[in-house]
């Protein structure tokens, strides 16, 4: 017999998708499987150092800048929601089903008989309960140490790192699920679209998420900021709209997609 190491489409008339939840506290049950994978002591010993380092930058700009609320919005801008913002989901969301992918354990979750809807929300939430209170967490204390508690400074972090975790979180699920090597890609994508193309063209930086993020923070803090020119209703709706689209993807792709 043929081992099939990845998904394979089928027909809609030839694949096993049930779009009805059978499975009472299927949510749940979804929810806590893929919650009790998250916490290892690999990504504990990353949070850790993402908390520290947060600490030495953001004690460091508060200590020895000349305008600390400037400065702490340029470092939460760069550190915060240049690279922890995007990677932390990474690292999480994309093995949230992209490891069952992996090691072919996948399809005892697929052939249950639960809205594949429900395994798509329940695996982003579960990301989400730990990715999101982390980037907040870290942006969160670049911006309070920076800027010395200038309370905008900190309202903007908090608001730009939720909302912008949010889209990240459904986004990598998605591509862990579609892609192989998906953290490579996604590292790709973090530092080729998100730190070098979205910051010389326009057209291009609409479709960062980061943009969004540091537009909040922009708005909040009234400092100027790279990427900070999208509008205030659409820094808040776009990423929501991408998180929505993620998880309506993800459901999408699993009610198409036949595993063996």
């Amino acid at each position: 017999m043929t081992n099939v190491t990845q998904p394979v489409l089928a027909n809609a008339g030839t694949a096993m998708t049930p779009t009805k939840p059978v499975t009472p506290g299927a949510l749940a049950a979804i929810y806590r499987l893929v919650l009790r994978h998250q916490i290892t002591r690999g990504r504990l010993a990353l949070f850790a150092a993402s908390f520290g380092l947060c600490i030495l930058v953001g004690a460091a700009t508060g200590a020895s800048a000349d305008d600390p609320v400037s400065s702490a919005a340029n470092v939460v801008s760069a550190l915060g929601f240049g690279l922890l913002l995007p990677v932390i989901p990474l690292v999480l969301g994309s093995a949230a089903l992209g490891d069952w992918v992996e090691d072919e354990t996948l399809v005892y979750v697929w052939l249950r008989p639960v809205s594949r809807l429900v395994i798509a929300l329940g695996a982003t939430m579960a990301v989400a309960t730990v990715a999101v209170p982390t980037v907040v967490i870290a942006s969160t204390i670049l911006a309070a140490l920076g800027s010395n508690g200038d309370s905008d400074v900190i309202l903007g972090a908090v608001a730009g790192s939720a909302t912008a975790g949010l889209a990240y979180t459904s986004l990598f699920v998605l591509v862990g699920l579609l892609l192989r090597r998906a953290l490579l890609w996604g590292l790709v994508y973090v530092f080729v679209w998100e730190f070098a193309v979205a910051r010389f063209g326009a057209g291009a930086a609409r479709f960062s998420i980061n943009s969004y993020a540091t537009s909040i923070l922009s708005r909040s803090s009234g400092v100027e900021l790279p990427l900070d020119d999208r509008a205030v209703w659409s820094s808040y709706a776009v990423p929501l709209a991408v998180a929505a689209a993620a998880i309506a993807l993800t459901t999408w792709w699993l009610n198409r997609a036949k595993v063996a």
